[in-house]
């Protein structure tokens, strides 16, 4: 059993200082993923960010590895930090697997081990020959999922983040899974980890030891990660109540006006005005008996999160 570091007297591998993300969706609709944050992850601390949306957790997460830009506030890293594993937006479409995987490898590996990481990428991705040399484009989206994966475990770091995991089911005892994750907790041990836990909740609590609760942009509790998973469920409830209060206001406002009732124009134009913060508008809603991964999580690619491969090293 991993034991959480004692960080008395030592410095923070990560750090954020009053850090501002702000999500733009169109034209017209931006919202703060999270604002004037702070935020210090010790060396060796496995930390699960569990979010009320995706889109929070996600993009604080992202910004902790460095592929996402902060729109305030600053970043510190001082160590290697992983770009978000399972993700990666820097494959060209154009180049083979191969060598989209070779270019990672050039940059990433240590010296000597370019040839003996490029046959683990291909290991733990199981890509047939023929597949390896053809161009991304065309592969299945199975394969490149698996390609992404192996890409981003093949490597040491000091900080591993982790986004969206597809492709791999870490408690599954299928040969591949195995050897995926036997290579997974080698690369973790005895380094700090920080995992998105939306929309993979057991892979959080599994291998995190403590947790972030973040609901509006701002961080209401860090501890326990299973009260985390509670927390932002409760909240993610009391969301979809209100929204389906607001629908059913509308719809009210709008049938009363459709009748004539031209005196209900002013509650038409209140029944239309926010009432929550905005970034919960748009959130599908999450039945109380969906599987508890799916608390007021988006369906949005996990690809929006990374920008390309982070620097190899040191601080920004």
């Amino acid at each position: 059993m991993h034991s959480p570091p004692l960080t008395q007297h030592r410095e923070p591998i990560l750090a954020l200082r009053d850090a501002s993300k702000i999500v733009v969706e169109s034209v017209s609709r931006s919202y703060p993923a999270f604002r004037n944050l702070s935020l210090e992850v010790y060396p060796g601390e496995r930390l699960g960010v569990f979010g009320v949306n995706g889109i929070e957790a996600r993009s604080l997460v992202a910004c902790l590895s460095g592929v996402e830009p902060l729109d305030a506030g600053s970043l510190e890293q001082r160590g290697s930090v992983s770009w978000p594993v399972g993700i990666n937006d820097a494959f060209s479409g154009n180049l083979s697997g191969y060598i989209n995987a070779r270019f990672a490898a050039e940059v990433y590996s240590q010296p000597g081990r370019i040839d003996a990481d490029l046959d683990l990428i291909q290991e733990l991705a199981d890509i047939p020959d023929l597949v390896y040399h053809k161009p991304f484009s065309e592969w299945s989206s199975a394969l490149k999922d698996s390609l992404r994966l192996a890409v981003s475990l093949a490597f040491e770091f000091d900080v591993i983040t982790v986004a969206r995991l597809a492709g791999w089911d870490h408690r599954a005892i299928h040969p591949r899974a195995v050897r995926i994750r036997e290579c997974f907790e080698q690369r973790i041990d005895g380094r700090t980890l920080v995992v998105c836990a939306n929309g993979q909740n057991g892979f959080a609590l599994d291998y995190c030891d403590e947790g972030l609760a973040v609901m509006g942009g701002e961080i209401v509790y860090r501890g326990d990660p299973e009260v985390c998973l509670e927390l932002v469920k409760g909240e993610a409830k009391r969301l979809k109540v209100a929204r389906r209060q607001r629908v059913t206001k509308r719809i009210g406002a709008l049938v009363n006006l459709a009748e004539g009732d031209s005196g209900n124009l002013v509650e038409v134009e209140d029944a239309f005005t926010p009432e929550d913060d905005p970034q919960f508008d748009s959130e599908s809603d999450s039945d109380d008996d969906r599987d508890s991964d799916g608390y007021g999580d988006r369906d949005q690619p996990d690809e929006s999160t990374a920008q390309g491969y982070p620097g190899r090293a040191g601080s920004q």
